[in-house]
């Protein structure tokens, strides 16, 4: 719930309260999902044999998509020797 301070400036420039506070709720869900997906992320890139920290560095700035895309990606194989 928003504090009147904040209330009254939104309204004042322009933008309903109440659907601000709805943006910032989906905000905050969208960070706690691509949080709780970077584990997978990695633990996906590592058995398929691709940079772990790449993938969860992707994963944290763009939700969700690197988790699908990592998982259908086919493994590495090793060079040969």
């Amino acid at each position: 719930m928003l504090d009147p301070q904040t209330t009254a400036m939104l309204s004042e420039l322009g933008f309903d309260p109440a659907t601000f506070e709805s943006l910032m709720k989906i905000g905050i869900w969208l960070t706690i999902a691509s949080l709780v997906a970077a584990i997978p992320t990695g633990m996906i890139a590592k058995r398929k044999g691709r940079s772990v920290t790449g993938w969860v560095v992707l994963e944290l700035c763009i939700p969700l998509v690197p988790l699908l895309v990592v998982w259908l990606l086919p493994a590495r194989k090793p060079p040969a020797q």
